[in-house]
């Protein structure tokens, strides 16, 4: 099956944008507005360009729905700005529905990431006794590692998005062919 334009000038901006984030995130736990709004700009214009004034409704729709669902899915918590703005990003290039399925991929990418890093940290196990043990401080202390930064207890969740998105990408890509 022959790709066309649509899936050219979309696919190779994601893949450019969410790369950029990936390293961006894990170097700085940043993602810089002059990577998702330039791109969000870009999103617009390509399907304006391409579909037409459906197109642009189609961006726009997807540029809002994404970052919804990232927070619907998160209850609003443990998100940041420059998640979302990525989520917003990656939604507008992508249309409403594949941006529904990157943020649920990604949800689920996030949380495989969060159970490494706790595991790394020698927490899991505190914070899985935690939740069944509630009000029991001492079961919580005693199997936790040594208290950390605030910056090393967070996560990138940029990394999840972007791989999230990426994942996206290889299964239209593979359904297609």
């Amino acid at each position: 099956m022959k790709s066309t334009a649509l899936e050219y000038f979309t696919a190779i901006p994601i893949a450019i944008v969410v790369g950029v984030a990936i390293v961006t995130d894990l170097r700085s736990r940043r993602i810089p507005n002059t990577l998702t709004f330039p791109a969000i700009a870009a999103a617009l214009l390509v399907r304006l360009v391409l579909q037409g004034w459906l197109g642009l409704g189609l961006a726009v729709a997807g540029a809002v729905i994404a970052p919804v669902v990232l927070l619907a899915v998160h209850c609003g918590k443990g998100i940041g700005m420059g998640d979302l703005k990525l989520a917003a990003a990656v939604g507008a290039f992508f249309g409403p529905v594949p941006a529904v399925i990157a943020m649920l991929v990604s949800a689920v990418l996030g949380g495989v990431i969060a159970i490494a890093l706790l595991m790394r940290r020698g927490q899991l196990l505190g914070d899985l006794l935690a939740l069944f043990f509630i009000n029991i401080p001492f079961l919580k202390r005693k199997f936790d590692a040594p208290a950390a930064t605030p910056a090393g207890m967070t996560m990138p969740y940029g990394v999840a998005i972007g791989i999230g998105s990426l994942t996206t990408l290889a299964g239209y890509a593979w359904l297609a062919a």
